[in-house]
């Protein structure tokens, strides 16, 4: 019952914070210029200036409006050349877990945001986790199937989020990687009810961040 009712907040503060004109057409969700995309809070060892834009994009990367959020992470890097995070934020708008596999030139721009975040760097241990994460998923993409590659991504995330523990981000997102890796034959849902389990643990926390919002719908 209390997963049920936690389900429910879930989909009606989703339904209040992504107005009905934000539709889903091609794995992408588009919202209007009077957006509303919930609170995330991200913090980055860039520029000060730059958190609250970087904050804005990784809300809209939860919301699935790839393309808005790369044009956002673009944004900041060309505030921040310096800010390693942002070319991590643009490598993941290539990557759609629960959507298709990237196209071949999607794949090939996602692995350079990937490659050029390792060369830029991070300030911090916990942004290298962020950034080696994202880099697993397009590392040997011209030997390794996407399933492997997405795995690896996967184990990944399972690492930092049990490394930093206090880091609800880390989490959200392995929540989401668990998604893209649920086999589609497995009938108990496994990787389902675990990151269900996972965001349902989150959502009185934050109970207007678009990602547990979302994602949770997905889960169940």
């Amino acid at each position: 019952m209390k997963r049920q009712t936690l389900t429910a907040m879930a989909l009606m503060s989703w339904l209040a914070i992504v107005p009905l004109a934000a539709q889903e057409e091609s794995h992408e969700h588009h919202h209007a210029a009077a957006e509303v995309l919930g609170q995330v809070n991200f913090p980055v060892t860039c520029k000060p200036e730059v958190q609250t834009a970087f904050n804005r994009a990784v809300a809209l990367l939860h919301s699935f409006g790839y393309e808005m959020a790369r044009d956002a992470f673009t944004a900041v890097v060309k505030q921040d050349p310096a800010c390693g995070m942002a070319y991590w934020g643009v490598a993941m708008t290539y990557y759609h877990p629960i959507w298709a596999p990237p196209t071949p030139a999607d794949l090939a721009a996602g692995r350079t945001a990937a490659e050029t975040a390792v060369k830029i760097g991070a300030r911090s241990e916990r942004e290298q986790g962020y950034i080696a994460a994202i880099g697993a998923f397009y590392r040997d993409s011209d030997k390794l199937d996407h399933r492997t590659r997405a795995l690896a991504y996967k184990a990944e995330m399972e690492k930092l989020a049990a490394a930093l523990p206090d880091d609800d981000e880390a989490a959200i997102f392995r929540a989401l990687a668990l998604l893209g890796t649920a086999p589609p034959t497995d009938r108990t849902y496994a990787n389902q009810k675990q990151a269900a389990q996972i965001l349902n643990g989150l959502l009185p926390k934050h109970p207007d961040h678009p990602g547990i919002l979302h994602y949770v719908i997905h889960a169940f």
